[in-house]
C-alpha cells in the first residue's frame, strides 16, 4: 500500500507544482515587436506582436473574472514604431488593486517606443529642381539631399500657424540628435533696436497692466540676408521681442529690402521693441524655416506645399533618421488604476511621450525619454501617481508635470516625483512652460532629482502643501530672464509650501562660464549678461512659502520676495548671488484685489475660489480670512532668520517703498553676512530692531569658491560656528540622486 501511495503522492505534487508553473507563466505575456505573431499565446517562446493584443487579453481576463490575484506582467522587446496612433490604456486596462497590478516592463533586451516615419540616407537623393538650386547657396548645391514624402505615404503635414511659444511641427532626429531647421544665423541672436512700429495699443487697465500686441509690429534690420528669403513660401523668427519672459515664433508678412524693414504677420503678445526702462537686454531674433539658410551640417527644411524634405546630412555615416509625425501622446493612460509602466525607452516623438489622466496608483519607474517635441511625461488629476529613477532629456516643452488634489478642500494628490534627471527641456518652448518640472495642485512631493540646463525656469509650481527637497539644480535661466530655479508667483493663497535641503547653482551668465571653463557645448542662445536671474522666485505677491535650509551658490538674487506676505527665509547659506535676499512692495501699484481684472492680480478673486474663510483654509492658515483688513498690499509678515550671506554683492535688497512703509514687520533676526560688498549702513536698516539682528563679519573669508564632498567647508569653519552658533549645517551629500539597481553614483 505504501509503495502504491508514494507514486501517486508525487504525480500529485508533480502536477500541482506544474500548474501552478502554468499559472503562475500565465500572469506573464510576452510581446516582440519583430518577431511576434498576434496569432500566437503570448507565452515567452510564442510572443505576440502588438501591445494592443496584450491589453485585449488582459481586458477579457476581468471580463471572464480570471484576473490573476497577483496581478499580470506583460514584457515587451524590440522597437513599437507608431506613425498615426497611441497607445491607449482606459478604464478597464489597470489592475485590480496594489498589490495585483498590470505592468507593462522591458525585457533584458529592451524595448524603445518611436512616434514618427523611420529612414535612412537611401531614402534621400540629390536635389535636381532648379528653382530649388537657385535658392540654396552655392556651397551646398551639390550636398542638400531631397526626401519626397508623398511616396513614403506620409500626407498630413499641418501649416505652421502665424505665431507660437513653441515648435508646432514635425521634427528630423538623425543618430539620436535633433536637427536643426534651417535658420539664419547658425547660432546666436540678431539684435535689433529701431522700432517702426510696436504693434500695440495703450494699456487697457481693466484687462491687464501690460501693451498687448494688436497687429503685427514692424521693426528695422541691419544685414543683408533678408534680401534672400522667399516670404511667400514662409519666413518665421523666433524672438525675445519684448519682455525677457516672453519667447515667441512669429511669421514674416513682408520685407522691405529698399528701407530694410520687416513687418511682421504674427503678433506678439505684448508688442515688438522695448516697453520698460528699465529694460536693459537688447531685443533679438533668429530666423528659421528658410530654405535660403540650408548651409550648415545638420538643417533641414521641410515645403511643406510640396511634401519634400531637404536635409545637409552632418555626416556620410549611415545612422538612424526618424521624422516625428505623431503629435497626440504616444502612451495615453486615462482613468486607470494600479498600473506600473517599467524599463522603456521612449522617442524620438512629436507630441507628449506620456499622458496620464485622471487616474490613481500608477508608477512610471526607470524609464529612458529623450528627444520629444512635446512633453515627456504629464499627470493631470488622479491620485498617488509617480514619476521615479527616469532620464529625460531634450525635451521641447516640459519635462515632468505633476498635478492633482482638491484646493478647496486642501485633499492631497499624493504624487511624486523621486530619483529622476530630468535636463535640457524648453528645447523647443524657451519660456512659458518649457520647465524640467513643474507640480500645481495639493500635495506633490518632489524628492533627490537632478534638474539641469534649461533656457528658462527648470522647476515651477503652485498651489498648496507641496514638499520639494533634496534636489540639485544648476544651470536653469541659460537665456531668459526675470525667472528663477525654483519659480511660482501671484497668489495669496500659495500656502503651506516647503522648499528646503536643495542645491541651487550656477544659473544664467555663471552656469554658461562654468560650462565654457569645462569644455562642455552650451545648446542655448545666451545673453551676453544676466537680466534678473533668481534662486527661489516668489513673484507677483506669492504668500505662505517657507523656504529652508537650502544652499544658493552663484544662483543670482538667491530668495527674492515679490511683494509677497507671511513667508519663512529660514537657515539658508548664501554664496557669491547678486543678493541674498530680496523683498519689493509691487503689490502696491500693480495688486488689485476685489476689482475683477482679467490677469490674475485679482489675489482675493483667488482666495474667494477657495473659500478661504471657510474651513479648512481658516484653520490651516487663519491669517487669511482678515488679510483684507491687514494692509493687504504691502509685503508684511515675512521672516528672515539665521541666514549665511557670502560673497554677495548685497545681503538684502529692498526698494525704497518697502524700507519706508514695511521694513519693520519683515522679522529679520539672527543672521550673518560675511565678506559682502555690502555693509551695514542707516539707509538700507533705518529700524533698530531690523539692524541690530544681522551681523555683518569682516572676520577672513575660507575658500569657498568650490563645493567640496561635504557641503563646502565653510559651514564647518571656525568662525561660522562661533558667529552663527545656531546655524544647522546642511547636508550637502544627501543632496541630488539616490543610488538605485539601474542608476550608477
Amino acid at each position: 500500500m505504501k509503495k502504491l501511495m508514494f507514486p501517486f503522492v508525487a504525480f500529485v505534487f508533480i502536477a500541482c507544482l506544474y500548474l501552478g508553473q502554468t499559472v503562475q507563466a500565465q500572469s506573464v505575456y510576452y510581446v516582440h515587436a519583430a518577431s511576434g505573431n498576434d496569432s500566437a499565446d503570448g507565452s515567452i517562446k510564442s510572443p505576440w506582436k502588438s501591445l494592443e493584443k496584450a491589453r485585449d487579453t488582459i481586458r477579457r481576463l476581468k471580463q471572464e473574472n480570471r484576473f490573476p490575484a497577483r496581478g499580470i506582467v506583460v514584457e515587451l522587446t524590440g522597437t513599437f514604431v507608431f506613425h498615426d496612433h497611441e497607445f491607449k490604456l482606459e478604464e478597464q486596462d489597470g489592475g485590480s488593486d496594489a498589490n495585483a497590478p498590470v505592468v507593462y516592463r522591458a525585457s533584458a533586451s529592451g524595448v524603445r517606443f518611436i512616434g514618427g516615419q523611420l529612414l535612412t540616407l537611401k531614402n534621400f537623393k540629390p536635389v535636381t529642381d532648379s528653382n530649388v538650386l537657385k535658392r540654396l547657396l552655392p556651397s551646398v548645391r551639390d550636398k542638400v539631399l531631397c526626401c519626397d514624402l508623398s511616396v513614403l505615404g506620409v500626407s498630413n503635414i499641418p501649416s505652421l500657424p502665424r505665431q507660437f511659444s513653441s515648435w508646432d511641427g514635425m521634427e528630423l532626429f538623425y543618430g539620436n540628435r535633433a536637427m536643426t531647421v534651417a535658420r539664419w544665423p547658425n547660432s546666436g541672436w540678431v539684435d535689433f533696436d529701431r522700432v517702426v512700429d510696436r504693434g500695440v495699443n495703450p494699456v487697457d487697465h481693466a484687462t491687464g497692466e501690460w501693451e498687448h500686441g494688436v497687429r503685427g509690429g514692424t521693426f528695422v534690420y541691419k544685414e543683408d540676408n533678408p534680401s534672400r528669403w522667399n516670404v511667400a513660401k514662409g519666413v518665421w523668427l523666433n524672438g525675445f521681442w519684448c519682455f525677457d519672459w516672453a519667447n515667441e515664433t512669429l511669421k514674416v508678412a513682408q520685407i522691405d529690402t529698399a528701407k530694410k524693414t520687416m513687418t511682421l504677420e504674427g503678433i506678439h503678445t505684448y508688442g515688438i521693441g522695448k516697453a520698460k526702462q528699465w529694460q536693459h537686454s537688447a531685443r533679438r531674433y533668429y530666423a528659421m524655416n528658410i530654405l535660403e539658410e540650408l548651409d550648415s551640417p545638420g538643417e533641414w527644411y521641410l515645403d511643406r506645399e510640396t511634401k519634400q524634405l531637404y536635409f545637409l546630412p552632418p555626416g556620410n555615416k549611415e545612422d538612424e533618421i526618424v521624422l516625428t509625425i505623431l503629435r497626440a501622446p504616444l502612451i495615453r493612460v486615462t482613468k486607470v488604476k494600479h498600473l506600473r509602466l517599467e524599463g522603456f525607452r521612449i522617442g524620438p516623438t512629436a507630441g507628449t511621450a506620456v499622458s496620464v489622466c485622471q487616474s490613481t496608483d500608477i508608477l512610471i519607474d526607470s524609464v529612458t525619454i529623450t528627444n520629444v517635441s512635446g512633453s515627456a511625461i504629464s499627470v493631470l488629476g488622479g491620485q498617488g501617481c509617480g514619476v521615479q529613477n527616469c532620464r529625460i532629456s531634450n525635451i521641447g516643452k516640459a519635462g515632468i508635470s505633476l498635478s492633482g488634489g482638491d484646493r478647496k478642500t486642501l485633499a492631497p494628490s499624493k504624487h511624486f516625483a523621486i530619483n529622476n534627471e530630468v535636463h535640457h527641456c524648453g528645447r523647443l518652448q524657451r519660456t512659458g512652460g518649457g520647465y524640467c518640472m513643474v507640480f500645481q495642485g495639493v500635495g506633490c512631493h518632489v524628492a533627490h532629482n537632478l534638474f539641469h540646463d534649461t533656457p528658462y525656469i527648470a522647476v515651477a509650481y503652485g498651489g498648496n502643501d507641496h514638499l520639494f527637497e533634496y534636489n540639485e539644480i544648476h544651470s536653469a535661466m541659460m537665456e531668459g530672464g526675470d525667472g528663477g530655479g525654483i519659480y511660482t508667483g501671484r497668489d495669496w493663497g500659495s500656502q503651506g509650501n516647503v522648499i528646503q535641503y536643495n542645491y541651487l547653482h550656477h544659473f544664467g551668465k555663471a552656469g554658461a562660464d562654468q560650462k565654457a571653463a569645462a569644455g562642455q557645448p552650451l545648446e542655448y542662445e545666451p545673453l551676453k549678461k544676466d537680466v534678473s536671474i533668481m534662486g527661489v522666485y516668489l513673484d507677483d505677491c506669492d504668500s505662505g512659502d517657507t523656504v529652508r535650509n537650502n544652499i544658493f551658490y552663484k544662483a543670482g538674487w538667491a530668495v527674492f520676495v515679490g511683494g509677497g506676505r507671511d513667508n519663512t527665509i529660514e537657515n539658508n547659506l548664501m554664496i557669491d548671488c547678486r543678493s541674498a535676499v530680496h523683498f519689493d512692495d509691487r503689490g502696491l501699484v500693480r495688486a488689485r484685489p476685489g476689482e475683477g481684472t482679467k490677469d490674475g492680480w485679482d489675489l482675493l478673486a483667488k482666495l474667494e475660489a477657495v473659500n478661504y474663510k471657510r474651513p479648512p483654509w481658516s484653520e490651516r492658515f487663519p491669517q487669511l480670512p482678515g488679510i483684507m483688513n491687514d494692509s493687504p498690499k504691502l509685503p508684511l509678515h515675512n521672516v528672515v532668520r539665521n541666514n549665511i550671506a557670502i560673497n554677495c554683492l548685497e545681503w538684502a535688497h529692498l526698494s525704497k517703498s518697502v524700507v519706508e512703509t514695511s521694513l519693520a514687520k519683515i522679522n529679520f533676526a539672527d543672521n550673518v553676512v560675511w565678506g559682502s560688498v555690502s555693509t551695514r549702513d542707516s539707509s538700507l536698516f533705518p529700524h533698530e530692531t531690523a539692524a541690530d539682528k544681522v551681523l555683518f563679519s569682516k572676520e577672513k573669508l575660507p575658500d569657498v569658491d568650490t563645493p567640496d564632498n561635504n557641503g563646502f567647508v565653510v559651514q564647518n569653519h571656525a568662525v561660522i560656528r562661533n558667529i552663527a552658533p545656531n546655524f544647522k549645517r546642511i547636508p550637502v551629500e544627501s543632496i541630488g540622486l539616490l543610488q538605485d539597481k539601474n542608476r550608477k553614483p
